[in-house]
């Protein structure tokens, strides 16, 4: 039964699903000959196969890979079509499809849109249960589709490694290597405070001590994990302060930290001034012990000593900002790209980043040890600070 109750639909969205839906399209949705084009080339590769009265004016294919009605077409011993819709169709199906458009050639862009369509498709039949699960959907959730421009700073890791290693300054180190280990988005790095902190060390207990902090529920019993939470937004007040920056997460996560992010960050709490609350874990250079101002991490890490290290010459660090670390992680974290062996599942790393819907994010958080934890932690690349 559809969430509207038992409606009855028309016997033919079982039948003939695709030719139901390409109708519904052209008809009652009346999308315009450009886009129907584009949503039926994906779903319909051959029109010539069907005997469709909306197909008429579609014109010979030009595509160089299999449109959805293609990759999951039935057929029986002797070739005949028997379905030409699989309610059974899979994650691995999906991400196989996903797979084969990018061998062809497309763009992210285009292989997102490409899969958007199948996804609208799938979640009308599944809205008048004609299949039970829309695994293009899901597909499209765990995916991080890079648009961005393909001349952004390409830095390995041991590059981003040496430029980490240079850096005197152990408050930007430890913030570097934070923006770099978790991709998390400025905001949020920024608007970090010691109660959202669990470091398993004594001189973090002491800290914690002095500044008579307590540890949030999330991380009081996950030692070396950090809680980004999906507030505060802009200028929302929170914790008692008007944050300048917002956090955008659509859900807290629990990060883990690996021993290397947890000695960078150990030494520099070792020199970091006593604070007022709410704590921030980043701290102003001079003056009252306030948070930073919003520009620090642009004008100091990724400016003042991109440049002073030599990572990038005087002048040409437009594109490496705070942000440049968030594609950093996704790529060299992700299954068969980077420059990094190791890889966690596409899922995970949008669990990290903070950017993935509830159905994954469940998944994670009811599992979080051996689903994030170690799967991180195996994996996650070193940057020989401390070799």
């Amino acid at each position: 039964m559809s969430k509207y109750g038992n409606l009855n639909f028309e016997e033919e969205w079982y039948s003939e699903p695709l030719k139901k839906y390409l109708e519904h399209k052209q008809n009652v949705d009346d999308v315009t000959d450009t886009r129907f084009g584009d949503i039926a080339r994906i779903l319909v590769g051959n029109p010539e196969r069907y005997d469709w009265e909306c197909l008429k004016e579609l014109g010979e294919p030009s595509v160089k890979w299999e449109a959805w009605d293609e990759f999951v077409r039935e057929e029986d011993d002797e070739g005949n079509v028997v379905r030409i819709w699989r309610d059974e169709m899979t994650i691995a199906d999906a991400r196989a499809f996903k797979q084969q458009l990018e061998d062809a050639g497309l763009g992210s862009r285009t292989v997102e849109g490409n899969l958007r369509i199948v996804q609208s498709f799938l979640m009308e039949l599944l809205e008048r249960d004609v299949i039970e699960s829309n695994p293009v959907a899901y597909v499209l959730d765990e995916t991080e589709f890079d648009h961005d421009d393909p001349n952004k700073s390409d830095l390995t890791v041991d590059e981003i490694g040496k430029y980490l290693r240079a850096i005197p300054n152990l408050q930007q180190r430890a913030m570097g290597v934070m923006f770099a280990k978790t991709g998390m988005r400025l905001g949020e790095n920024y608007n970090i405070d010691l109660p959202f902190l669990h470091l398993d060390h004594k001189i973090y207990d002491t800290i914690l001590d002095q500044h008579d902090v307590t540890l949030v529920d999330e991380v009081a019993d996950h030692p070396d994990t950090l809680y980004i939470p999906s507030e505060p937004t802009g200028y929302e007040t929170f914790q008692g302060e008007k944050r300048k920056l917002g956090n955008k997460r659509k859900r807290g996560t629990k990060i883990p930290i690996d021993e290397e992010l947890k000695k960078a960050l150990l030494d520099w709490l070792a020199v970091r001034p006593e604070t007022s609350y709410p704590h921030p874990l980043w701290v102003k250079p001079a003056g009252k012990p306030t948070r930073i101002g919003k520009m620090n991490p642009n004008d100091k890490l990724t400016n003042y000593w991109a440049e002073e290290t030599g990572l990038l010459d005087d002048g040409d660090t437009g594109e490496f900002t705070p942000h440049w670390f968030r594609h950093f992680f996704t790529t060299n974290m992700k299954p068969g790209r980077g420059h990094h062996d190791d890889s966690i599942a596409p899922s995970l790393v949008k669990y990290i980043r903070g950017d993935v819907e509830d159905d994954i994010m469940e998944v994670y958080t009811h599992d979080w040890g051996d689903q994030v934890r170690e799967q991180y932690l195996d994996a996650i690349y070193k940057f020989g600070i401390y070799d």
